[in-house]
């Protein structure tokens, strides 16, 4: 018996019943807890503060009519100037999931599954990756509970999180099952995972998740070779080859979706990393979080008042009292023979984690390919939070096989998940930005009064509202707009709609708003407050009472006031022009429009959207160029005389995408069956009689 081999993948070791068992218990506590954690979203509830209503629900809602009309949500029409959403990503409009989930369902019911499936999952991948490690059935509980509920119920208002969450633990999983088994098809469904979460648009965990999986490829095969497959360590480097292939194919099967993101972000505000990296860090003092619960968590902390450049939300690092010290315990914990260096390499990337997390490190790594591109480095915390997790798990079984404690077992067992899963959830409320409600405010968003008005205009209407893109979930256009990457006439001081708090206004500052306002063919003001007339280009209020915006902008019954503003420029017009006359719009969807002109001299025919690469326009069914109208705006030249004007959007960083799409999924399946008929040609020459 090959004794290296004593930590390989088992086939067919366990008894099936006992495999049943093992799996019923692992499904039943990831459901218990998601609905322990959130019970109101089990119940049809839904949730609002954090970017809900003002990032994630308006692009949920813009994919849910897209693919109702069964085509992708290319571009947004209803946010400020327009954008890519596909491009922006974090819409998910090519998730698998998401695809199916806000094709059948409504907004809030599918935004509840995804969130609560991710953490189903989480649970269960956390688990078996634990397992994979060595740990016991009853520390890998310990080790996907301090994980999935330490680290991301605090992030629950941020969609990505969790979602990273499952994939992490799951990719993770398949790598070191290749490892020990080295059949290829571990690493095919490894690809496709990385594919998948590449998919959902939250890059930055992704890049951790490839992170710890490089680390552990090149320790596994290095240095902690206990329990490689032989086929693996006889060829190191092809095996190592094979895992980059996996990362190189998920790469190019998630093209649709990162080839657009390139191009956004070659055109955003982060070109030439020209954003704050350092923002979401933890600071040392506040690594002290482990340490004791109520130390910096209580209904009358917020330590926000004391982290600078960051938030309690990025900077959040806790894993659980008892889970954090068993962890510790293992630092003075004697063993026969040589620790296993599979968790120590998951100790290591946890160390890392903690180093990345602080911050310090940035100003050097931005440099380096990957780490420059994102911000909130608190993230990588999550490296340690998966390393304290398994490392607790393992303590806690080799307590409960000593002796002395063993006839105790399910007492100790229950003793510290029941302790854990409050310490936990306690945490949590105390945390999160998040309030949980019975009934979601987006559930009535077709009741809205202000959004019937609004859309029985038959003229284009863009309404300048508090809370930015929230407006956009009733149908109408916006601005402001909020958007984690967007185009770079956003955020260019020169071109952008100047901000500024009510506290901080000025004549000076008023004025400039409403210039912006009116170039950009502002229609309506909504307000929380009434407006001094005499100091807004408006006509009367309408004062309405509106109970999905009150609700998602979490106040009472308070009235809302909707002016229409006067003095702003035509939708589309002629330049020079600006009334609109001469100019009818024919037909207008998201990704395309189309308008009649008829003019008396030859000019350029403005539209007030932006202009970015993927727009194309016609005139007379003759493709023309379009122009850029103030750095901001579409614009074509047409003759004088009666033309139909089309614009039409068609990104080729989209087509460009489906095309290596395809090649990817060829590749991968031609690999498979490659590996197959070797793997087969090989079993059957070791059947083959030896003649000596």
């Amino acid at each position: 018996m090959d004794r290296s081999n004593r930590h390989s993948l088992p086939e067919h070791s366990a008894p099936s019943g006992r495999g049943f068992l093992n799996a019923s218990l692992v499904l039943a506590a990831a459901v218990g807890l998601s609905w322990f954690f959130f019970p109101k979203l089990w119940g049809g509830g839904g949730l609002i503060g954090g970017d809900t209503y003002t990032y994630y629900f308006p692009q949920k809602v813009v994919l849910q009519d897209a693919l109702r009309d069964g085509r992708l949500p290319l571009w947004n029409s209803v946010v400020s100037l327009g954008y890519p959403q596909l491009a922006e990503s974090q819409t998910g409009a090519l998730s698998p999931l998401n695809i199916a989930l806000y094709r059948f369902f409504d907004v809030n019911t599918a935004y509840n599954a995804s969130h609560l499936l991710h953490y189903i999952a989480a649970y269960v991948f956390t688990w078996l990756l634990a397992r994979r490690f060595g740990i016991g059935a009853v520390g890998s509980h310990l080790a996907a509970l301090s994980f999935v509920y330490g680290w991301f119920p605090a992030r629950a208002c941020l969609e990505w999180a969790i979602i990273g969450g499952a994939f992490f633990p799951a990719i993770v999983w398949c790598v070191e099952s290749y490892l020990q088994s080295g059949k290829v098809r571990w690493l095919a469904i490894a690809s496709v995972a990385l594919a998948a979460f590449l998919t959902t648009g939250h890059f930055n965990l992704a890049f951790i998740t490839l992170l710890v999986s490089t680390l552990l490829v090149a320790l596994r095969l290095t240095w902690a070779t206990d329990g490689l497959a032989d086929r693996v360590r006889i060829a190191r480097w092809p095996s190592a080859a094979k895992a980059a292939t996996a990362v190189v194919l998920g790469f190019l099967l998630a093209a649709p979706q990162l080839i657009p993101s390139a191009e956004l972000k070659s055109a955003s505000q982060r070109e030439g990393g020209g954003f704050n990296q350092a923002y979401g860090n933890i600071p040392l003092w506040y690594l002290t979080q482990p340490l004791w619960p109520t130390l910096w968590f209580a209904p009358d902390i917020n330590p926000d008042e004391n982290l600078f450049n960051s938030n309690r939300i990025e900077a959040h690092l806790y894993f659980g009292v008892i889970p954090f010290y068993l962890a510790v315990a293992a630092l003075f914990w004697r063993t026969e023979g040589r620790r296993d260096r599979r968790i120590a390499i998951l100790v290591l990337a946890g160390l890392g984690g903690v180093v990345l997390a602080t911050g310090w490190p940035m100003p050097v790594l931005r440099l380096v390919p990957g780490f420059g591109y994102f911000a909130g480095p608190g993230r990588y915390g999550m490296m340690t939070a998966l390393a304290v997790g398994v490392v607790a798990g393992r303590v806690l079984d080799r307590l409960l096989q000593l002796s002395s404690i063993r006839v105790f077992w399910p007492i100790l067992t229950a003793v510290v998940f029941t302790v854990t899963t409050f310490d936990l959830s306690y945490v949590h409320d105390c945390v999160t930005y998040l309030t949980f409600v019975n009934r979601a405010p987006i559930s009535i968003r077709h009741e809205s009064p202000v959004g019937r008005l609004l859309r029985s205009i038959e003229t284009p209407v863009r309404v300048f509202a508090p809370g930015p893109n929230l407006p956009s979930i009733m149908g109408v256009n916006c601005v402001p707009e909020y958007l984690g990457i967007g185009p770079k006439q956003y955020y260019d001081k020169r071109l952008a709609i100047p901000r500024y708090s009510q506290e901080d206004e000025t004549p000076e500052l008023r004025q400039s708003l409403i210039r912006w306002l009116q170039q950009a063919g502002a229609t309506h003001i909504l307000a929380q407050s009434a407006l001094v007339e005499a100091d807004w280009p408006v006509s009367p209020a309408t004062v309405v009472r509106d109970p999905f915006l009150n609700a998602a902008w979490g106040r009472g019954g308070e009235p809302l006031y909707l002016y229409s503003l006067q003095g702003s420029r035509a939708h589309a017009f002629l330049e020079g022009q600006v009334d609109g006359q001469g100019v009818m719009i024919r037909e207008e969807r998201p990704e395309a429009i189309s308008l009649e002109v008829d003019s008396d001299r030859d000019g350029r025919v403005v539209l007030l959207d932006l202009l970015f690469p993927g727009w194309q326009v016609t005139v007379d069914g003759q493709p023309v160029d379009p122009e850029l109208f103030e750095e901001v705006y579409r614009s074509v030249r047409v003759p004088a005389g009666k033309h139909v004007v089309e614009w039409s959007y068609s990104p080729g960083s989209f087509r460009l995408g489906l095309i290596v799409f395809a090649f990817a999924a060829t590749a991968l399946l031609v690999w498979l069956f490659i590996e197959a008929r070797q793997q087969t040609t090989a079993v059957r020459t070791d059947e083959l009689p030896q003649h000596r």
